[in-house]
């Protein structure tokens, strides 16, 4: 059940990711394509695309992290390489400390979103409202400090939330 649960929740993310992508492609393209050969860019597309980029990161975050897909330096992975209990603490360690960071971001993206949704701040152009990004935002970032917290807990005892991880039985490799 879990598995399926954490297949699907990978899906889904890739999609808005995907769809995310998409959008700030097509925008840019008819940006451009207007811009230099029509001489009138499109009105707000950098507005979009920021909002764009914004989702875009925060979506691809817990997927990411889901697949163990960030970018790592094994700078203290030869020194536990050998005993498998050390080397489980020490995922478990990293991942704690990764999620306090990301719980911090978490918390002042909350209040940034509070006082952006009671200031009414929005975009210049569009008059879009920033707070409903930075609410989705918060909310991928508290999915990733999740994740984060799954994959410590299952890394102590050598599992894994990444079905492909499960089946390759690699679930406490970093």
């Amino acid at each position: 059940m879990a598995d399926r649960l954490t297949a699907f929740f990978s899906v889904a993310l890739k999609v808005a990711v995907t769809a995310t992508l998409l959008c700030i492609v097509v925008i840019t393209f008819f940006d451009v394509v207007g811009r230099y050969i029509f001489n009138a860019p499109l009105p707000g597309a950098f507005e979009i695309q920021e909002f764009g980029m914004g989702i875009l990161f925060f979506s691809g975050l817990p997927l990411i992290t889901l697949e163990r897909g960030h970018i790592s330096v094994s700078l203290v992975e030869s020194l536990f390489k050998k005993n498998a209990v050390l080397r489980r603490a020490q995922v478990a360690i990293f991942n704690l400390v990764s999620a306090a960071i990301v719980a911090l971001l978490t918390y002042c993206l909350w209040v940034q979103a509070v006082n952006s949704e009671r200031w009414g701040t929005s975009s210049a152009f569009l008059r879009l409202p920033h707070y409903p990004v930075m609410y989705f935002m918060t909310v991928m970032a508290s999915v990733t400090c999740l994740v984060l917290l799954a994959q410590a807990f299952l890394g102590l005892r050598g599992d894994s939330l990444n079905p492909e991880e499960a089946e390759a039985g690699k679930g406490s490799s970093l």
